[in-house]
């Protein structure tokens, strides 16, 4: 292959001496025109007053990160979050050019490394947690985890991953005991459990989430798996049919219903699944056909 741009070899449509000769200009890559239309929901982030990035605002955040990676102060905790943001956003993008997966997280690791204070302790374990440093991401919240609720959320979810599901859940008790009807804990609380095996107890407690939130179509798909991991098929299928009814394009919904119906030879009830799939827009078409000559045979 042959980089669009100058012509030498390179692995990417465009090499690293131009990659990195873009990035020098646009360390967001991204600039007006490249890839966002003029749709005002592109990203979004709760934590600033500046809270959605429009297409007009790329050249002045490209200009920010310039400076910033001259040395010059700029805003490191905006340009952070939007450094992160980007990589959750717009890591596909990253696969024309020869700089690495993780482009966007070393950018976003450069500016919260230079911003004080907790909030730029906790981007930097989330960035670690990104790259998959759970360690230092783990470290990093055990210092700070109390002093936010935002924090002790996330580091219960650190927790959790990191196997550590009991000492998750002994924090998600602490703030449920001030917040006994905050939803989002319960289900952090249910995730928690539900790492630790104890399905017929996180059952119980996803469906304390579902006493909040009837729409929660998350809830009700972990429940479904909670209920597969206890033998109860029955009552899994009708928990997974529940989550496509309140999010039509969960497809792992759709697939631990199909699972299961092809197990038992429900082929009927399994093609009208995939009929379902069709319609919210996945390419099911192969499959159909499967199923249609598995009943004529």
């Amino acid at each position: 292959m042959k980089c669009i741009i100058c012509g030498r070899e390179s692995s990417k449509p465009i090499c690293e001496v131009c990659s990195r000769a873009i990035a020098m200009d646009f360390p967001f890559i991204l600039h007006r025109g490249m890839a966002l239309s003029d749709d005002r929901s592109n990203l979004e982030d709760e934590n600033t007053q500046h809270s959605i990035l429009f297409q007009h605002d790329l050249q002045r955040l490209n200009e920010m990160a310039k400076r910033a990676l001259n040395g010059e102060a700029e805003n490191f905790l905006l340009l952070a979050r939007y450094a992160i943001l980007f990589h959750e956003n717009f890591s596909f993008f990253l696969n024309n050019f020869e700089l690495g997966e993780n482009y966007y997280l070393s950018l976003a690791k450069n500016f919260a490394s230079r911003e004080e204070g907790d909030y730029g302790k906790f981007l930097l374990a989330k960035i670690h947690m990104y790259m998959g440093e759970m360690e230092e991401a783990e470290e990093i919240m055990s210092k700070i985890w109390k002093k936010d609720r935002k924090f002790a959320m996330f580091y219960g979810e650190i927790l959790v991953k990191g196997g550590k599901w009991g000492r998750a859940i002994e924090i998600y008790n602490e703030l449920l005991a001030k917040s006994p009807d905050d939803k989002e804990l319960w289900m952090k609380m249910a995730d928690a459990i539900y790492a630790s095996g104890n399905y017929e107890e996180a059952e119980r407690t996803y469906l304390r989430v579902l006493q909040y939130d009837q729409n929660n179509a998350l809830a009700w798909y972990k429940r479904g798996k909670c209920l597969i991991n206890a033998g109860k098929w029955g009552g899994a299928l009708q928990s997974f049919q529940t989550a496509t009814r309140k999010d039509p394009t969960m497809k792992d919904a759709y697939e631990e219903m199909l699972k299961i119906l092809m197990e038992r030879g429900m082929y009927s009830r399994a093609l009208e699944t995939l009929k379902k799939m069709k319609e919210a827009g996945f390419n099911v078409d192969e499959r159909i056909a499967e199923v249609e000559e598995a009943m004529r045979a």
